[in-house]
């Protein structure tokens, strides 16, 4: 799976709505966030949320619908009505309730989805759009499940007993095939200008929800070590996407050191369930080996799309060279969650379950200036400087 970022200037006055909401709301709000610590014990800086949008009255309709084509969780008339009890909030002078309110409306509004890319079709999977085809379906044969069985490639016994149902031990040929697979992916990275980084598979709980994924409540697919009040901070990675954004938190970058290409090999660690079972054992895990691609460019958006294709490029290559039939997706807006602009997903043909499995994903998060883009994007800030002139970081990202 690969990660692609982007970065830029947001320039408000091109926004003719904007500021329905008064200019001193927008000011007051960022005030206040500036002073709450969002993120405990850790310095990470609040998202950079276009309030003047997203409480604008005129935009509620749009944003609401949006919510429902991305079929997102997001609360657009939850976050307004906290709004209108921050008016009132205001008359009183209550310093304290002031500051509640606005937390409580962060929240809410870095739960609302991005917009999506006009081509991204609407709808669920299923309306998913084939835009490349690569190799020759092949016929019925054994599983992989069947054949490391069969050669003693596979430990698969018992497992159960010692580590997560869903884990598993590779032995011999299968165990080096693995590793020529991770070499021969970075071989061909580093022909492409990327920087191998070693990425911590252990981090704080505050990184991992800046990169979009939530560590708390019930439904979630993120380990939290919970042992005393110093362990339960932190949680298992579910992929070296989240370290190496980290590692760019508070970065200042000088604009001649983008793009910026990084690559990192980790276990991700996911509390995955399988969809079915001619999925086999080998196909959906709670830890697996992935070798990881993110990339920062600047924050225009035919740069970030250009490399979005150079990305879907390098992806198909890497497959095409292997043999393996696949298809290219680009996925609908159910399917892209609520921090993607575009995604493209690869399913492989599994000729002996008979099934295109997703092998890759792609999907990018970019930023506008009169339409809702904030999210995670700013949690963890990167400056790009350009001589004299300094800009915040916007995140484009891709899987």
């Amino acid at each position: 799976m690969f990660k692609i970022f982007s970065f830029g200037t947001r320039n408000f006055s091109k926004c003719a709505l904007r500021y329905q909401i008064s200019k001193e709301r927008v000011e007051l709000i960022e005030k206040y966030l500036k002073k709450i610590r969002i993120f405990d014990e850790i310095d990470l800086f609040p998202a950079d949320i276009d309030w003047g949008y997203v409480l604008n009255p005129t935009n509620l309709t749009s944003i609401d619908e949006n919510i429902r084509t991305r079929k997102s969780n997001g609360d657009i008339i939850g976050l307004h009505r906290l709004n209108d009890d921050l008016k009132e909030a205001l008359k009183t002078g209550d310093q304290h309730y002031i500051e509640t309110i606005i937390e409580a409306m962060y929240h809410k509004a870095v739960q609302l989805p991005n917009i999506s890319d006009p081509s991204s079709p609407i709808g669920a999977e299923e309306n998913a759009e084939c835009v490349m085809n690569v190799g020759e379906k092949k016929g019925r044969s054994p599983t992989v499940d069947q054949i490391a069985k069969m050669y003693g490639w596979l430990r698969e016994d018992h497992i159960s007993l010692y580590s997560t149902q869903r884990s598993y031990i590779l032995k011999k040929e299968l165990a080096e095939l693995e590793n020529a697979l991770v070499r021969y992916t970075l071989n061909y990275l580093n022909d492409k200008g990327f920087i191998l980084v070693s990425v911590p598979d252990i981090l704080h709980h505050s990184i991992i929800e800046s990169c979009g994924f939530a560590t708390k409540g019930e439904r979630n697919q993120v380990y939290k070590l919970d042992f005393m009040n110093e362990y339960g901070k932190y949680c298992l990675s579910g992929t070296s996407e989240m370290s190496l954004a980290g590692l760019l938190k508070n970065r200042i970058l000088n604009h001649d050191e983008l793009p910026l290409k990084l690559c990192a090999v980790s276990r991700c660690l996911r509390a995955e369930v399988s969809g079915s079972e001619r999925e086999g054992k080998l196909y959906r895990l709670h830890e697996f080996t992935k070798v990881e691609m993110f990339v920062l460019t600047l924050g225009d958006s035919k740069i970030s799309s250009l490399m979005l294709e150079n990305i879907k490029e390098y992806q198909t290559e890497l497959f095409s060279d292997l043999g393996i039939h696949f298809r290219v997706l680009n996925m609908p807006t159910q399917e892209l969650g609520s921090p993607a602009y575009k995604k493209y997903d690869i399913e492989a043909w599994m000729p002996g379950n008979q099934f295109y499995g997703e092998v890759l994903s792609s999907k990018v998060n970019r930023p506008t200036c009169n339409i809702l883009f904030r999210f995670q994007a700013l949690q963890i800030v990167t400056v790009i400087r350009a001589g004299d002139c300094i800009s915040k970081a916007v995140r484009i990202k891709q899987i």
